[in-house]
């Protein structure tokens, strides 16, 4: 009964935490996340850090906004406060009777003061305006960074999916070889081939590893980036379900040059940023203009004991001499920082519509290219190795012919999967110089 009582609680705690274990083993087991792109796409809309990061600018210039909004706080000062009167002071000065009651303030002098400062030429509204145009700028920030962003990562999806079909493929003929090597080791201890017949064909197998190892390492360079860009886990291993994507040429295709062009000077991210740059500067330059005028500050002021009334209040102005500094220094700058921002935003329209004509006509050729493959011959390619293999092994093809139909194979599949992902590519470039989604 005493070992019963004992043992008992151990095996209870071991049922308790053994799920616990399982939870941190699998945890530590690598996972496949399989995701369309689409639903990738809105997974690292959601959860991408640089996103929710430069999203808390426009925040905080909405607070520099409220800021700029509130009136400066009045000043109040107190002084001249005697603590105690001397003998001598008595003797030799007029007593002051008590403000409150038998004793507070009797003997007492003090001066209290109140200034407000208001300022002139309408900097409030002015420097407003400065921090309004800096939100845009920071909203037209955040929208560039995001279609920036956007293009990469749908790129960086089509470099996976370009690999996953990759691997796929060199996976398919690592398979065919791994079956022929099989049969014609039967073939050589028969006597039936040439030891240099079979030595090719290994040689074409440890190529196709090697090129296979290759292709892998690609994938995951593809992984690493799509993962730190979802914010997902190292383990995850990241499989895109769609199939091999045809980008919608159509829409790009009729799409004149003249009308992308404008489409770029109107909306691509950099030049509306240049644009809100611009703004910004002008604010500056404005708001500066109006610094060189000087502010008032309104005073009253009331002093007990200090002057020939025994309770004074009085009022007053000041308000500084501009003689020395009339802000020029800073006009100057900030009138040069307007010229520079134009200048930035006449080089960055250029930039971007060299940029367009310079994609499409590289989409264009793309296209062509494209169109000029047939889908169907790509798609029976697979067969027709399975087939030139069989040929192969029943000896009505010879080594070379097979070699280079094995050759032509993985070269004609890579081309039509590698013409994908440019296109792609290059879609996505055409939609970020526009800042459109084509």
């Amino acid at each position: 009964m005493i070992l019963k009582f004992f043992f008992y609680p151990a095996w209870l705690l071991l049922l308790l935490l053994l799920p616990a274990y399982q939870a941190q083993a699998q945890e530590q087991q690598p996972d496949t996340l399989s995701l369309s792109r689409v639903e990738a796409e809105a997974l690292f809309l959601e959860r991408n850090l640089a996103i929710i990061a430069e999203r808390l600018n426009i925040e905080e210039a909405e607070a520099l906004i409220l800021q700029a909004k509130a009136w400066p706080n009045p000043e109040l000062e107190i002084s001249e406060v005697n603590f105690w009167a001397t003998r001598h002071q008595l003797a030799n000065g007029e007593g002051a009777p008590p403000l409150f009651g038998d004793r507070f303030g009797k003997n007492r002098q003090f001066s209290v003061q109140l200034e407000q400062l208001v300022q002139t030429a309408r900097k409030r509204k002015k420097n407003i305006s400065l921090q309004v145009a800096n939100r845009e700028l920071a909203q037209t920030a955040y929208t560039e960074m995001l279609l920036s962003l956007k293009a990469e990562f749908r790129t960086q999806l089509a470099e996976l999916l370009f690999h996953q079909n990759n691997v796929r493929l060199l996976q398919q003929q690592q398979s065919v070889l791994s079956q022929l090597i099989r049969a014609q080791e039967a073939q050589l201890r028969n006597g039936n081939i040439s030891k240099a017949d079979f030595y090719r064909i290994r040689a074409l197998d440890l190529a196709m590893r090697a090129e296979l190892k290759e292709a892998l390492e690609d994938s995951n360079e593809a992984q690493k980036e799509l993962k730190s860009l979802m914010l997902l886990p190292a383990s995850v291993t990241l499989f895109l379900t769609d199939a091999a994507p045809l980008p919608d040429q159509a829409l790009l295709l009729n799409q004149p040059l003249d009308s992308l062009l404008a489409m770029a000077e109107r909306q691509n991210p950099a030049v509306l940023v240049a644009v809100s740059d611009m703004r910004v500067s002008e604010a500056e330059h404005t708001l500066e203009r109006a610094l060189r005028v000087p502010d008032l500050r309104f005073n009253t002021n009331y002093d007990r004991g200090g002057n020939i009334l025994l309770n004074f209040i009085g009022f007053g102005v000041a308000m500084d001499l501009p003689f020395f500094d009339r802000n020029r220094g800073n006009i100057q700058a900030a009138q040069a920082r307007v010229q520079q921002s134009r200048h930035l935003h006449a080089l960055r329209v250029n930039e971007a519509q060299n940029q367009v004509v310079k994609a499409y006509k590289d989409y264009q050729l793309l296209a062509d290219l494209y169109q000029s493959l047939d889908e169907a011959y790509i798609n029976e390619l697979d067969e027709v190795l399975a087939g030139v293999s069989r040929n192969f092994q029943r000896k009505n093809i010879n080594l070379l012919e097979f070699l280079d139909f094995f050759d032509a194979f993985k070269e004609n599949k890579l081309l039509y999967f590698d013409t994908i992902r440019s296109l792609e590519s290059k879609k996505e470039e055409l939609n970020l110089l526009t800042g459109t989604d084509l």
